[in-house]
């Protein structure tokens, strides 16, 4: 799955069919998080000003969605990201529905209850493995903490668990993403198939780190720039180090 439609699957209330957080909030969240995955597949870089410029052909392996959102950032900056389009979380939503993963409430079309609940429990469960101690999660599941930690969402996953230890746990999730790409098992389309096979490895892994870091950077400059006001952002920890 997108990092687009776990985080959807995320912010669904199982029971109700209803968003955790503002509708609009979930458009904001949801192109964010298209956009992290397409400058960690380097499909999207930031040039020297900090605008989003086109990257490597061949790293979203043909997907539509993420395709259409690469044309439609390019020459935009972070801080400056425009609204997106009401059809990214429909589109994402069909996907979910088509997969199994969530059916629509008969009485009330607009809300989304799990079709095949092991799915959206399978994403909690590796990030909750995540945030533990005792594993090191792959690239995309480090993003996804990255994602819900900058959004300030994890007392809303996690409610009851201390939040202080989930923020310490996932800062140095980040912090390790941005320093030490060889700590994480690989994905991202098992990083972009090498970007796009064929390159030398030590070169290959440069482009995978850089485009993490990008995404980070990226993330931070978004909700730093105050983006996703009707989201429950809280002040970033700063115990990341600079960018």
């Amino acid at each position: 799955m997108l990092l687009g439609e776990e985080l959807i699957l995320l912010l669904l209330d199982d029971r109700t069919g209803t968003w955790l957080v503002r509708r609009p909030a979930v458009r904001a969240a949801v192109r964010v998080s298209l956009v992290v995955e397409l400058l960690a597949r380097r499909r999207l870089a930031l040039d020297d000003h900090g605008v989003l410029v086109a990257g490597l052909s061949g790293t979203t392996g043909g997907d539509r969605l993420l395709e259409q959102v690469a044309q439609q950032v390019v020459g935009q900056r972070p801080a400056e990201l425009k609204r997106p389009r009401r059809g990214e979380v429909e589109d994402l939503l069909a996907r979910l529905r088509g997969s199994g993963a969530l059916r629509r409430r008969w009485l009330n079309r607009s809300r989304h209850l799990p079709r095949d609940a092991h799915r959206e429990a399978g994403v909690l469960a590796r990030l909750r493995e995540a945030l533990g101690v005792d594993r090191r999660p792959d690239r995309h599941t480090a993003l996804l903490v990255a994602l819900v930690f900058e959004l300030g969402l994890l007392p809303t996953l996690f409610p009851g668990e201390d939040v202080l230890t989930l923020d310490h746990r996932a800062a140095v999730i980040v912090e390790t993403l941005r320093t030490d790409l060889h700590y994480f098992p690989s994905t991202l389309g098992d990083d972009a198939r090498e970007r796009v096979e064929g390159r030398d490895v030590a070169e290959g892994m440069g482009d995978v780190l850089s485009g993490v870091g990008e995404a980070l950077e990226f993330l931070d400059v978004v909700v730093g720039a105050g983006r996703l006001l009707s989201l429950p952002v809280r002040a970033l920890v700063r115990v990341l180090g600079e960018l």
